[in-house]
């Protein structure tokens, strides 16, 4: 029955397509190429793009480097490791199994490269002279919740608010490709729950309960006002289905993206046991934050299988055709247990997004966006 659990809450072990790493390491550089400066590059999935800066200085005689966001609000985010070998640079954020291999051009201005995190992304780095992030709509705060504070990412006008959730040990990074074009016509909070990111760690057990309670007093203390439409990825629509059913007046709509879901759960640990045994491990040696989200993760089911939704909020849930971490039979059953849950939402819509793996709002950003218009703009 261990192993069936274990199976289970390794589902929704989950990572960001563009998701920043903190931890640097290096090596040193060839003589070749002179890599230490500032390279700006952007990153394009379909229609969304996302501006990067990356800061590359020599310590100790080592290479090392950090990567700013601006359009999220983040600055200084380091590197695992960057190293330099003749014309080829690479770098590497091993905890979220991303990576970025690039060549220098001739005369040393400009990487062409490819950013790998699930899909390949071309990414060419240009040097540019030293300057500060450039100026977003969207800027980063931090609030108490009772002892602890959680960091947000708030942006944008208008109401109904889109509050975002991200899936398994992950939030503000899960939507690099959305909010910015979110902000342009509502106002829109993504954060790092307790223990996650940059934000503090919290009381245990990381229940659904104890999430949702601490997103309401963050969301009340940054003074962003409900009416809000949940958007939840993965483990966080369980999150927000919670949220939902603790504040029903306050919620006007939800859009679940490829949310794990309790009816899979049970068919896991029935059905595949012996899957992903091993990478318990992996959970051991994660950051103290991470470890108390998964040892939450029964819990929050339990919780979740007792809520409702809010009588006639529009609800939408798009469901992904492709995941490499989940066989052909697992996935199917997964989209089934959607279209389950969903004859019990009256009104609700379902959504298949072909040829799109579990991180919709990265590879797919325009659907995603979508099914947040529809929502934030369906009549009350």
């Amino acid at each position: 029955m261990k192993n069936f659990i274990t199976a289970a809450k390794l589902f929704v072990v989950v990572i960001s397509l563009l998701a920043l790493s903190s931890l640097a390491a290096s090596q040193e550089q060839t003589p070749q190429v002179k890599p230490e400066g500032d390279w700006k590059g952007t990153l394009e999935a379909g229609s969304a793009k996302l501006d990067l800066v990356l800061h590359v200085t020599t310590k100790d005689g080592a290479l090392t480097a950090t990567l700013d966001s601006p359009d999220q609000g983040a600055t200084g985010l380091a590197i695992d490791w960057i190293t330099v070998n003749g014309k080829t640079v690479r770098f590497e954020m091993s905890s979220l199994g991303a990576r970025y291999e690039g060549t220098f051009s001739a005369d040393g201005s400009q990487i062409d490269g490819t950013f790998t995190q699930g899909q390949s992304l071309p990414l060419t780095f240009k040097r540019v002279a030293k300057d500060g992030p450039s100026e977003s709509i969207l800027k980063l705060q931090k609030v108490d919740v009772g002892g602890h504070g959680l960091q947000l990412l708030v942006g944008g006008q208008g109401s109904p608010a889109v509050i975002f959730e991200g899936g398994f040990g992950i939030g503000i990074p899960s939507w690099s490709m959305l909010q910015k074009d979110v902000a342009s016509f509502a106002q829109t909070v993504s954060y790092d729950r307790a223990g996650i990111g940059q934000s503090d760690l919290g009381p245990k057990p990381r229940s659904a309960k104890q999430i949702a309670t601490e997103l309401h007093t963050a969301l009340q203390k940054a003074g962003v006002k409900p009416p809000y439409v949940m958007v939840g990825h993965s483990l966080g629509g369980v999150f927000v289905r919670v949220f939902a059913d603790m504040y029903p007046k306050e919620v006007v709509g939800m859009v679940l993206i490829d949310p794990s879901q309790e009816g899979f759960n049970d068919w896991l640990s029935k059905n595949q046991p012996d899957r992903l045994k091993a990478a318990e491990s992996n959970i051991e040696k994660a950051p103290e934050g991470v470890r108390a989200e998964f040892a939450g993760v029964d819990i929050s089911y339990a919780q979740v299988r007792a809520t409702k939704v809010p009588a006639g909020i529009p609800v939408v849930l798009l469901s992904a055709t492709e995941d490499e971490s989940m066989p052909a039979e697992g996935r199917k059953v997964w989209i089934e247990k959607h279209k389950e849950w969903l004859a019990t939402v009256p009104g609700s819509k379902h959504v298949i997004v072909e040829k799109a793996p579990h991180f919709i709002q990265a590879q797919q950003p325009a659907v995603v966006l979508d099914a947040i218009k529809q929502v934030v703009k369906q009549p009350r």
